[in-house]
Formats: structure tokens, C-alpha cells, sequence
């Protein structure tokens, strides 16, 4: 017997008609109650009408057509339009074209997934013709065979010429050429077979006026070009080209056109593109790359050989230009100078030989067919030197060119950090110059600069010495003042120095002794005299020292604790060292309160002024008081003025509280009978006070006293500093009329030559003279040659501190103007200078 796919293919087809407007309608209502899909019974048997004729039954297994089963007289006819393999009906779908296997395996899958009808289209392609129609796919079931599928072309089919298509699709240009031969079978000219829009728009033409013309009558001047050969070579070698072809246009100048050309047989297809714009653009660049004033190149991004080098570049490095191609970029670098790290300058050699900085700005772009790098070179040699130049001086001191303070904060700040991780400790040494400022004043301030340079360039030495390094002369250079990891000098300003040595290796007394042996080669080199603008000049130095880390784990408090060391150290006498010691911030804490004491008792006028009495020498007859200020703590008692003057002058209270002296002694003194006198102390720092010589015209108004009553006692230091202004403040005073007295006379260093500088009414023996002249035949004589000094001067003078009378009768017996002393009365308060004069 016949097998159920036989009978279907030789029996099954359908017959009768069919009413239903829709196929689907039609397997929709063909479904009984309870069925997935309808049967194929129901379907198609006698019932398919005008629908046969474009229908197929497909077998199918596992989901997908195996078999065209039978098929109307339209899709018979529809199969036969596929250019591969065309199929029959009865045969296997597999023996299908890939055009109508493709869609047919699409649809029939997804109408048996879904269990309902299923669309898909499907296009052929014969004789550059593309057809395509609509596939509907209705799954049928077939007792307990797999199902069927009943495929139906579904709409009008549609007709599309491909070439069109394609030449339609693009905005480039394309023609169809046919080769024309001459007389001897070779290429002679080309004609247009076909033209898109594209091709006539860029040809200034229309297609109907391309169809059918000569290549060389739509192209002006062609034979004279390269290109007609070209396309002739094409035909003959059967290969593909592409070239660019520049050609006039009717009306809109030349063209630039890009061309693609290929063939087959006679037949010349040519593709082709508008790169006027392109070109335009490269010209631009050309004109930007070639007259840039930065130096500029191509290189090979595979071989870094230079492919293109503009003007600019060949001046700057100093390089011929057929040199330059024949070179790689490698060649501008040498591996020796090479700079490591992102973003940071190149390092180029110039022809010469001279090393340059540069930085190059790169980019990729494509350099007739071959990928290379375009670089922008920016010198930077100068800008780099600056800013070096600019870091150093943010770093290092103007005039000595040693580290400043900030970098010396930053090593402090290293040495720190070195100490937490590996417990390496260091050393701080700040240093201060004894006795610069007189150098400086009184030799000038070129002098004291010459002074601080060589002053730095034994710092150096010494530091040198104790970094275990020889010495490399003093000249300035971007490591001066930086002896190794280990040692450190710098200079702080003015005639402050500091010293940061790191440990050595080795046990804490050993690191001491090193410290303590820089300390004493310190002193003694800055002992030594400096050669000065002919002269020799004498200094010293005072150090203060504090340890990393018991005197100070950050910057701060290590610099605070040198510093107090170094106050220690200047306290004792200077030209010595001072090591950092807890009691001394005790000491500081307590010169602090005594601040505070001081401002204080002065607001609330708990200071005193006391009168010492001042005695004609030959008939000890009263001549006067010298004013003296005198404070009596609530606490401590009374206070040394020795101790609270210098601190009223650290803290700048000097000059209201000697403006206040000068106040009380003044009033004090009007009313005192005759011509007694009054003696008034000024400190060097009421000098700085220009206003001093107005402020005492102002006083004596203010207390009625007349001016050669008030006489003002100053020490050699205000000759010291700022001699010129100061000397001109004391000529001011004298115009005033009142008496100048030189206090101490005989312990500065140049008491003779201040005599000379100015006309002082008075000079005052110190007492330390006084005091040694029954001991001391040096002492009484030099008490005799100053009375000597100031008689053949005519000037008068006074003796200090007498307290006995064997010293009173020596200074009677060589003719001493004054004297005073215990011996005649101590200072005592108002009250009792008084009663002094009622008695």
C-alpha cells in the first residue's frame, strides 16, 4: 500500500470552492473544540477554492519542512524564479535555492512554535532581477504523523531591479563602462552603459545625457591625462585600481574626484567620490604643518623614521633636510638622556650638540596609505631653567644662596618622618652672630653683607668637616648648603643661622660628642677674623641645640626649643653652646609671666622712681638726683633693674615707660629749689622713636622745668646703631638746652671716638672702675686719666658707685667734678628725697 505521504502528494489535492474571504479565517473555523490546531482533513481537503492554486503542503519533522509534499500551478511557477538550484514539487526542501530554503525553514519553524499562522517574505534574484512575496505558513495536524504545514503566497509579488537598486542607493558616483577597441583589438575609448544621480552630479550632467556617450567626450582633456592609460590597464590586466583624477566641470571649476576602478571582461564599473573638500583640507594642513612656526614632523608610527619635516624644525635643530629623513626620532633622543616619567620634558640634542627641553604633542593620522604620527614640538629648555631658577630662590636665601627657612622646615619635616619609620634621630643648631650689628652699623651694610657670605662659607666648611665630606669652595650652586643626606645649613635671616645634623650611625653618646665637637669648631671658626673691605673684623657666635626627638617631634617645637637653648647660651656670655633642657621652657614660662607683671604694674602705676643724690666732689655740696625706675613685685618683692629694663625693652614697653620716667623726674625736679638737677636715663631703643626729641621739648613745657636742669644719660650703644640718625638726635636734644651725659665710660670699644662725635657736657666713670681703684692700680689709673681726658676737654665728670671713703678722697684728690654713691646715699623714694632736701 501506498504510504500516507505518497497518497497526499498523488491524491491529496485539494478540490471544490472555498467561501471564506481569508485563508486564516478559514483555518480559524476549521478548529474543533479542543484541538491545538485544526486538522489537515479540515483544512484543505475540497475546500481550499481559489487559494489551491498558490498553496503547498510541507512535510515536516522535529519542527522543521522536510518535503514539499504537492503544490498549485502559482507556486510551482514561483519556485522555478530562484537562480540556485530550483525545486520541483515532491522535492526535498534541502534541494532548495538558500533564497527560498531560508525563509521557508523561518517560517514553518515559527508557525509550528506558535500553533498559529506565521508570515515571512521571501526574495529571489534572477537576471539582476530581485522578486519577493509574502510566505503564510498554517500548521496542520495529521492524526499521530508529524504536523503539516500548509504555505501560501500570500499578496502581490514585487519587482525590483537590482542595478538600479544598488546605483539608486548611494550618493557616490557610478558608471558602467563598455570597452571600445580599435582597428588592432586594443582599448581606445569607454562607454557610458549606465549612470546613477550621483556620477551625473558630480559630472555637471544628467543621465540621459551620460547614457551611451564616449568617456572622453564627457571628460575634457582626458587623453592627456594619466588616467585614460590607467583604465586601459585595468581592462587588460583584469585588476582593480584606485587613483585620484582632478577633471573639469561646466560652470563650477575642477573637480577632485577619488576613483575605484574593476571590471569584468569588456565591462568597467567605476566608483567614485567628491574629495574636493578632503583635498582642500589637506592643503590647509599642509600650509599649517609646512610654515608653523613650531617645529613640526611625520614619523612612521611602525619605524619612526621621519616621513615629513617642516621648516621650523630643520632651523631649530640645526639639521639639513634630506639629513633629517634619513633619520629616526630615537635619533633625536639618546637613551643616555632620556627623561623617565609621564609628563614629563624630553630631552633632544640639536645638531650641535646642544641639549634642549621639549615637549611633543602627538597625534595618529593616516600619510598616503601608511599610519603615522604628526608631532608638535614646544622648546621648553628656557621655561624649565626658570622655573628652576624660580623654585630655587623660593628655597634658598638671596644673599648667601644657603637653604632658607622653608626648606629647611621641609628636611625638618624628612627628618621626622625618617625618625617614625626607622628611628633615625637628628640634631637642630641655631646659631646667632655675636656682635653683628655693630659691624654692620658701623662699617655699613655692604660690609655686613660681605660678612654674612663669608660667615655661610665657614658654615659650610665646619658642616663639610662633620658630614665626613672635604670641602668644595663657597661659590653659590643649586646644592650649597646641602652636605649630603646628613648635614644641613641654612640661614634663617639677618645674622641667624641653622644647623640640621642627621644621626650617624652609632650609640646616642657618640652622636653627643659630634654635636658638641661641631659646637666648638663652630666657635672657634667664627671666632677667627674676617677679612672685611680691608679691615678685620671680630664676631662670635652663640648656638642653641635640641634633639630629635626628646626636645621635639615636629618642626615647631624643635625650632622653639633651639631657640630657647640659643637665648641660654647668648645669657651665659655668648660665643658658647647651650643643649636644650627641659628646665629652661620653665625659664621661659616664667620671663613670660614677669611680661605680664610688667604690663600690669605699669597700667595700674605700681612703678616707682627713685633719686639717687649726685655731689660736688670738692664741696660735697647736693647738685642734683639721677632718676631711677624701680619696681616692687607683690610677689617677689623687689625687682633688679637689671632684670625687667631689658625685658621692657624686648617687649617694647621701653618707650612709654621712659616717656612716663621723664614725666615724673621732670615735675619731680621744679620743685626742688636753685639750680638742682636732674638725671634721666634713656635706653638706645627711645632713639628709634624719632618723636624723642619733641616728646622731651614737650615735658620740660608740661612740668615748667628749665632745660639745662634736665640732664640725659645715654650708654656708647646709641652710637652703635644707626649712628648718623642718633647723633642727630642728640644735636636736637642739645638745641633744646639740655645737658648730654656718656654713661659708663671706659667698657665699650671706641669711648674716645664718641667723645670726638659729639660735644657731651658730662661723661659718667663706671663703676666697675671705682670700685677696683684700692686694689686695682690699673683701675685708679685709668680713673685718673679719664678726669685728665675730660678737664683737658672741658668736660665734666662724674664718678659712680663710691662706697668708701678712701675712694672719695682719691677722686677729691685728682680733681673729679661729681661723684656718687652708697657712700652719699642709696636711691630712695620721693618722699625721702624730699626730706633729703628740707634737711
Amino acid at each position: 500500500m501506498p504510504s500516507e505521504s505518497q497518497r497526499l502528494s498523488r491524491d491529496g489535492g485539494p478540490s471544490g470552492g472555498l467561501r471564506p474571504t481569508s485563508l486564516i479565517d478559514h483555518w480559524r473555523s476549521a478548529r474543533r473544540a479542543g484541538e491545538a490546531i485544526p486538522s489537515y482533513e479540515a483544512v484543505v481537503l475540497g475546500t481550499l477554492g481559489r487559494h489551491a492554486d498558490q498553496a503547498a503542503l510541507i512535510a515536516t519533522a522535529d519542527g522543521l519542512p522536510t518535503r514539499i509534499l504537492w503544490g498549485g500551478s502559482r507556486f510551482a511557477a514561483w519556485l522555478q524564479r530562484s537562480e540556485t538550484a530550483p525545486g520541483e514539487i515532491g522535492c526535498a526542501v534541502s534541494d532548495l535555492g538558500e533564497d527560498v530554503r531560508q525563509p521557508l525553514n523561518e517560517v514553518v519553524a515559527r508557525a509550528l512554535e506558535q500553533g498559529g499562522p506565521a508570515q515571512t517574505r521571501c526574495d529571489c534574484v534572477s537576471d539582476g532581477i530581485v522578486t519577493g512575496i509574502t510566505f503564510l505558513a498554517l500548521p496542520l495536524s495529521w492524526g499521530a504523523e508529524q504536523p503539516l504545514v500548509l504555505l501560501s503566497l500570500s499578496g502581490q509579488p514585487s519587482r525590483y531591479d537590482l542595478v538600479k537598486a544598488i546605483f539608486g542607493a548611494t550618493d557616490q558616483g557610478m558608471l558602467a563602462l563598455s570597452t571600445v577597441r580599435g582597428p588592432d583589438g586594443r582599448p581606445s575609448d569607454f562607454k557610458v552603459v549606465a549612470a546613477n544621480e550621483g556620477a551625473a552630479r558630480m559630472l555637471g550632467r544628467t543621465i540621459p545625457d551620460l547614457q551611451w556617450r564616449r568617456l572622453t567626450d564627457i571628460v575634457p582633456g582626458l587623453v592627456e591625462t594619466k588616467a585614460l592609460p590607467r583604465l586601459f590597464r585595468i581592462i587588460e590586466a583584469e585588476h582593480r585600481a584606485v587613483f585620484e583624477l582632478s577633471i573639469p566641470v561646466p560652470g563650477e571649476g575642477t573637480r577632485h574626484l577619488k576613483i575605484e576602478a574593476g571590471c569584468i571582461g569588456d565591462l568597467l564599473a567605476l566608483t567614485f567620490v567628491d574629495v574636493g573638500d578632503l583635498k582642500a583640507r589637506e592643503a590647509s594642513a599642509r600650509l599649517l604643518f609646512e610654515n608653523n612656526p613650531l617645529p613640526m614632523w611625520l614619523v612612521d608610527r611602525d619605524t619612526h623614521r621621519f616621513l615629513a619635516v617642516n621648516d621650523a624644525a630643520l632651523t631649530h635643530y640645526g639639521y639639513a633636510r634630506e639629513r633629517f629623513l634619513a633619520m629616526i626620532q630615537g635619533d633625536l633622543e639618546p637613551a643616555a638622556l632620556a627623561v623617565a616619567g609621564p609628563g614629563l620634558p624630553r630631552i633632544h640634542l640639536r645638531a650641535d650638540g646642544t641639549r634642549i627641553e621639549v615637549n611633543l604633542f602627538e597625534r595618529v593620522l593616516d600619510f598616503h596609505g601608511r599610519t603615522a604620527v604628526l608631532a608638535a614640538v614646544v622648546d621648553v629648555t628656557e621655561r624649565r631653567r626658570v622655573e628652576a631658577r624660580i623654585a630655587h630662590m623660593a628655597h634658598h636665601d638671596a644673599l648667601t644662596d644657603l637653604p632658607n627657612r622653608v626648606l629647611l622646615r621641609e628636611r625638618l619635616e624628612a627628618a621626622i618622618a625618617q625618625r617614625r619609620r626607622n628611628g633615625v634621630g637628628a640634631w637642630l643648631l641655631c646659631l646667632d652672630l655675636d656682635h653683628f650689628k655693630s659691624v654692620n652699623d658701623t662699617l655699613g651694610h655692604s660690609a655686613g653683607d660681605a660678612l654674612l657670605c663669608s660667615v655661610a662659607g665657614r658654615l659650610l666648611q665646619a658642616g663639610q668637616e662633620a658630614a665626613g665630606r672635604e670641602a668644595t669652595g663657597e661659590g653659590p650652586g643649586p646644592d650649597r648648603g646641602r652636605l649630603g643626606e646628613g648635614v644641613l645649613v641654612a640661614r634663617m635671616g639677618g645674622d641667624e643661622f641653622a644647623i640640621l645634623v642627621e644621626d650617624a650611625p652609632g650609640p646616642e653618646p657618640v652622636q653627643a660628642e659630634r654635636v658638641r665637637t661641631l659646637c666648638a669648631r663652630l666657635i672657634r671658626s667664627l671666632g677667627q677674623p674676617f677679612p672685611i673691605q680691608g679691615q678685620s673684623v671680630h664676631i662670635g657666635v652663640s648656638i642653641g641645640v635640641a634633639r630629635l626627638p626628646p626636645d621635639g617631634t615636629d618642626p615647631d617645637h624643635l625650632l622653639r626649643s633651639a631657640d630657647l637653648a640659643l637665648y641660654q647660651a647668648k645669657a651665659a656670655g655668648r660665643n658658647t653652646h647651650r643643649v636644650f633642657e627641659p628646665a629652661m621652657e620653665a625659664g621661659v614660662q616664667l620671663r613670660r609671666a614677669l611680661e605680664q607683671d610688667l604690663r600690669g604694674a605699669f597700667a595700674a602705676g605700681a612703678l616707682e622712681v627713685h633719686y639717687q643724690p649726685i655731689l660736688a666732689a670738692g664741696s660735697g655740696a647736693l647738685t642734683g638726683f639721677e632718676a631711677l625706675l624701680r619696681w616692687c613685685h607683690p610677689e617677689r618683692g623687689s625687682i633688679a633693674p637689671a632684670e625687667f629694663v631689658p625685658l621692657a625693652e624686648e617687649t617694647g614697653l621701653i618707650g612709654p615707660i621712659g616717656e612716663w620716667v621723664l614725666q615724673q623726674a621732670c615735675a619731680e625736679a621744679a620743685r626742688w629749689p636753685g639750680d638742682l638737677r636732674v638725671a634721666v636715663n634713656l635706653s638706645p631703643l627711645q632713639f628709634r622713636d624719632r618723636r624723642l626729641a619733641p616728646v622731651v621739648a614737650r615735658v620740660l613745657a608740661e612740668a615748667g622745668l628749665a632745660p639745662e636742669r634736665l640732664e640725659l644719660e645715654i650708654t656708647e650703644t646709641v652710637l652703635l646703631v644707626e649712628n648718623a640718625a642718633n647723633l642727630a638726635t642728640l644735636h636736637r636734644l642739645r638745641a633744646l638746652g639740655v645737658r648730654i651725659a656718656l654713661d659708663d665710660f671706659g667698657t665699650g670699644y671706641s669711648s674716645l671716638s664718641y667723645l670726638r662725635a659729639f660735644p657731651f657736657d658730662r661723661i659718667k666713670i663706671d663703676r666697675s672702675f671705682v670700685g677696683e681703684m684700692e686694689s686695682n692700680p690699673q683701675s685708679a689709673a685709668i680713673v685718673r686719666a679719664i678726669i685728665d681726658l675730660g678737664t683737658s676737654l672741658g668736660i665734666a665728670t662724674t664718678a659712680e658707685g663710691i662706697e668708701t671713703e678712701t675712694q672719695f678722697d682719691r677722686l677729691r684728690a685728682t680733681a673729679c667734678d661729681e661723684v656718687q654713691g652708697y657712700l652719699f646715699g642709696r636711691p630712695m623714694p620721693v618722699v625721702e628725697a624730699r626730706r633729703r632736701l628740707a634737711a
